[in-house]
């Protein structure tokens, strides 16, 4: 022990001493990334990853870049130290809020400019100077590959505000290997006083009313859409109603009366009480054409924030019901993602308090977090992941800046951090229980019978050798993925939620599946190289919900087979399912909707 602690504090004084030697080049660094315009969306970083780039090769390091499109291309580097041991990984991310409509900017949003000890601009806290932090931090583990077993890499994306999968999400796609890690460490902008080990979930989507519109006091010929969407908002405040259960690690800090007010002095009045409850913001409106025509069309976009402990399905039925209210209205889902946490009182989050508390003389807070980040992607997996960054002044909002000395801290805290996982004897670990995560439910099986209202979606054909599981999951799996690929390549807008139809075909020895995958599209849509486009007609069905992984379904569709059988209904030929949550979230997450048509 007394040799490990030798070689540690003879590391640390490098790493210290390394710090010291390149802060200009940290600031310098974080500046010119701020420079690059890399607003998401449209989320282009080529500029940003072109700064990347520069600096590994200066560095000497190994990179690759890999990309579902050319302008949001994700780097993976990683280095081999002595020996077999643990793998640590650090990831950010490298596009950032749009900038420059909201008010009270001072200096262009895309300045970098460096001053009063912070760099400005749009990205500076969240989280290109966490980004600087970490490329530093990343070099320095790299340096000490003599003194350290296992391995270190560093993974920095697009495409993280917008949550579309393109990024860390496409990584683990393409390179599931090097993806999967034994801790994750991020940048992201929490303030040298506290660790993140928790997100809240997120459901984003659209409302589209269309009315036929009419001279202003004819209201007896039209309603007003702009009128419908307020309604619509306003019945949004129900789903504050419904039941939530928190882990037990959550809520018991929420009733600790100290652990609140720590945390309310951390991050401000009332964000502890927004922990456990599901709230919506309404982020954007459009509609109307003239001042005096009702208006005939309006669009909103809303996020639903959901709390670890919430069962997602739950809200997305009533955010469904409440939309299905208004014929006028049509619901567009633009992405869905449960809450994500790891253990507060991991090894991993340990080491990186002590490290933390050996540079500045205080321990950071573990507390959980509202906003969402890459780190979801390990934790669903159960892999230790925390975001220790440096505060974002006026985080997407004008003048945003970061402190250069928090940069400096943030480097060297990551650093020490990493070294101390690796330097520690491996073990099995304990990986997140998703009991923490998995909200309960009602098992009982229940279908109802209901009308699918018409969708316009973007789709590819294929046929599978039969209705198992091996037969046919591979044929959708594969297919929706192609189909997402061609759709991103198109720049077309897409639902987040994929569906598949499939029917029997029968032939002269046997029979084959015809299968459909597909994702909603907008009007806007037309058909594109590799897919086309045409309107599901509305159709009766009997509907059941599936919870798990798709190698089980067989059984709720027999389930509900039985449930038709006995109600007397005579089944379509067509069946439908509809895949509301799925991979990256556990397993035990997955939710899919089974549609039987009915005759």
């Amino acid at each position: 022990m007394m040799g490990k602690q030798f070689i540690y504090e003879e590391i640390k004084t490098k790493i210290l001493q390394w710090v010291e030697e390149d802060k200009q080049r940290m600031i310098e660094l974080c500046s010119a990334l701020v420079r690059c315009k890399t607003a998401d969306p449209p989320g282009d970083t080529r500029d940003a990853m072109e700064l990347v780039e520069q600096y590994m090769k200066q560095a000497k390091l190994p990179y690759r870049t890999l990309a579902i499109q050319e302008s949001l291309p994700n780097l993976i580097s990683s280095v081999e130290l002595s020996g077999k041991g643990r793998h640590v990984m650090f990831n950010g991310h490298l596009d950032t809020m749009p900038a420059g409509e909201e008010p009270g900017w001072t200096d262009d949003p895309w300045s970098g400019k460096v001053a009063d000890g912070m760099v400005w601009g749009r990205g500076a806290g969240d989280m290109k100077g966490g980004v600087a932090a970490m490329l530093f931090a990343y070099t320095y583990v790299a340096r000490l590959k003599a003194y350290l077993p296992g391995k270190v890499s560093i993974s920095l994306v697009s495409d993280e505000e917008t949550g579309y999968g393109r990024g860390t999400g496409y990584l683990f796609e393409r390179i599931p290997s090097e993806m999967a890690a034994d801790c994750v460490f991020s940048a992201e902008p929490s303030g040298t006083e506290a660790v993140s080990f928790a997100s809240k979930g997120y459901m984003q989507y659209s409302v589209r009313i269309a009315t036929p519109g009419a001279i202003a006091g004819y209201s007896n010929d039209s309603r007003s859409a702009i009128r419908i969407a307020a309604d619509i908002i306003r019945d949004l405040d129900e789903l504050e109603h419904i039941e939530i259960t928190l882990p037990p690690l959550l809520a018991e800090k929420l009733a600790d009366a100290e652990w609140v007010k720590r945390h309310t002095e951390l991050r401000g009045a009332g964000h502890a009480e927004q922990l456990s409850r599901i709230t919506t913001d309404i982020c954007t409106v459009r509609g109307g054409t003239l001042l005096c025509v009702i208006a005939p069309d309006c669009t909103f976009s809303a996020t639903t924030v959901i709390p670890v402990g919430t069962d997602p399905y739950a809200v997305f039925r009533k955010i469904r019901e409440i939309v299905a209210r208004y014929p006028e209205a049509e619901l567009f889902w633009e992405g869905i993602d449960s809450a994500d946490i790891s253990d507060p009182d991991g090894e991993a989050a340990h080491m990186l308090q002590d490290a933390a508390e050996e540079l500045i003389g205080r321990r950071p807070v573990m507390t959980p977090d509202i906003a969402i980040s890459d780190c979801r992607y390990w934790r669903y997996k159960g892999t230790p992941a925390y975001w220790y960054g440096p505060d974002s002044w006026r985080c997407s909002a004008a003048d945003e800046s970061v402190s250069v000395e928090e940069i400096f801290h943030v480097a060297a805290t990551h650093a020490l951090a990493a070294v101390k996982f690796l330097m520690a004897k491996k073990t099995s670990g304990r990986k997140t229980n998703h009991s923490f995560i998995v909200p309960p439910r009602n098992t009982d099986f229940t279908a109802e019978i209901k009308t699918l209202p018409a969708v316009r979606v973007a789709y590819t054909r294929h046929t599978a050798s039969g209705f198992g599981d091996k037969e046919l999951v591979p044929v959708i799996e594969n297919g929706l993925y192609e189909l997402y690929r061609a759709l991103n390549a198109q720049g077309a807008a897409i639902g987040a939620i994929g569906m598949a139809l499939y029917e029997m075909r029968r032939l002269p020895n046997g029979y084959e599946v015809d299968v459909v995958t597909a994702y909603p599209v907008g009007n806007e849509a037309i058909a594109g190289d590799g897919y086309e486009v045409m309107v599901l007609p509305s159709v009766e069905a009997a509907v059941a919900v599936h919870r798990g992984p798709l190698k089980t379904i067989g059984k709720t569709w027999r389930e509900l087979g039985k449930q038709v059988k006995r109600q007397g209904l005579k089944p379509g030929r067509q069946y439908r399912e509809v895949y509301i949550l799925g991979d990256p979230n556990p397993e035990p997450l997955w939710i899919t909707e089974l549609q039987q048509t009915i005759e």
